[in-house]
């Protein structure tokens, strides 16, 4: 069996040659190009200080203005790389050769510096429940998920999310999962940060995977002490001038602790259901008890997906479900991309995101869907 250190230095090995693959294509064109060994130089000095941080593939060290450059100028040259076939077409085709390849490095650039510096979007969507009580359409949630606050996402950047949240004056807000990255150092942080969230009915919270990589219950405890609701396997009832709306929690799938007949066990007969449930997976089940909205995140997107390609990312190697609005009959389901990351502090082509679902009557419209 390979010890600690012999699984570190062929993890380090590993992580070189791929960094390397990457930048080679981009970096030799752009040699030729410039007919100077600037690039060369640059991916010499950018790459070798920040693979010395890597701890796992999942792990380094505090993030520092090392680490956002290197991943910066990886998701650069990875972006370029992309480019370099329908740049050259595009050359061949009579587009000016300078203006083409200028344009081709400035997307790359944008989009490496977007990949580490971009602050959370905020997607809008619209979901039609069919019965939903006429009190209740036009109900506002927000969605805050995978936060992992720790190293890459100290407490101020959670308070900022939650600030964005609270401007927008919402009926509900949620946190679905992975609210922090492992260990208990930033418990206390991030129970802080959440405790800000504000909406006309509550804030409500489920356990992510991640959530569990520390002392789960001491979390629970810290998210309950500064006024969040965490759901486990339970739901309440909000009621809204004589409407009602069932809020449910389950608690995480990967260590066995989900019960979604627990969660519903308390579901007023008519009454349309919200769930919250940090993995995806769970939406068929969802869909056999008729919940007419399931809450999810934990695939981040993907975190690493082909841009403007959103089911072309990693998250297809864990899931069908990778992000965006889904709907089978009844039953929707939205995969939020997450607003936190884990492993390098990087997304490319999967942006960070908060999330506003708007609740509205069904105009009678059937089948499947699916909204990026």
């Amino acid at each position: 069996m390979l010890s600690r250190a012999s699984l570190r230095g062929r993890f380090h090995l590993i992580a070189a040659a791929l960094t390397t693959l990457v930048q080679l294509p981009a970096v030799l064109w752009l040699c030729w190009l410039t007919r100077t060994p600037l690039p060369a130089l640059v991916a010499v000095l950018v790459s070798p200080p920040y693979l010395r941080q890597l701890q796992s593939p999942w792990q380094t060290t505090a993030a520092s203005p090392t680490t956002y450059l290197a991943l910066g100028w990886w998701s650069a040259c990875l972006v370029f790389d992309l480019l370099l076939v329908p740049t050259g077409l595009a050359v061949q085709a009579g587009a000016p050769f300078g203006a083409a390849w200028g344009l081709a490095g400035v997307l790359a650039l944008g989009v490496g510096a977007d990949a580490v510096l971009g602050r959370p979007r905020l997607r809008r969507r619209v979901v039609r429940v069919e019965g939903l009580p006429p009190e209740l359409d036009g109900y506002r949630i927000g969605q805050l998920s995978d936060v992992h606050c720790g190293p890459h996402v100290p407490e101020e950047r959670v308070a900022s999310w939650v600030a964005r949240l609270n401007a927008l004056e919402l009926d509900l807000v949620t946190v679905t999962g992975d609210l922090i990255t492992h260990g208990s150092s930033h418990v206390e942080a991030v129970a802080r940060a959440l405790g800000g969230l504000r909406a006309r009915d509550g804030a409500f919270a489920c356990m992510g995977n991640h959530d569990y990589f520390t002392d789960g219950e001491h979390l629970v405890r810290q998210l309950r002490c500064n006024g969040l609701t965490v759901l486990r396997n339970e739901g309440t009832v909000i009621e809204r001038n004589g409407a009602r709306l069932y809020v449910a929690g389950v608690d995480d799938t990967w260590t066995s602790r989900d019960d979604l007949e627990r969660a519903l066990a308390a579901r007023p007969e008519g009454a349309p259901t919200v769930l919250l449930a940090h993995d995806p997976d769970l939406f068929p089940k969802a869909c056999s008890r008729a919940v007419e909205l399931t809450l999810s995140g934990h695939t981040h997107g993907g975190q690493l997906a082909v841009p403007g390609v959103p089911r072309l990312s990693l998250a297809r190697f864990i899931t069908v479900w990778t992000a965006g609005l889904y709907r089978r009959g009844r039953s929707w389901l939205y995969v939020n991309r997450g607003a936190g990351t884990t492993g390098p502090p990087a997304r490319l082509g999967a942006p960070p995101e908060l999330a506003v679902i708007t609740l509205r009557r069904a105009l009678g419209v059937t089948g499947r869907h699916r909204q990026p």
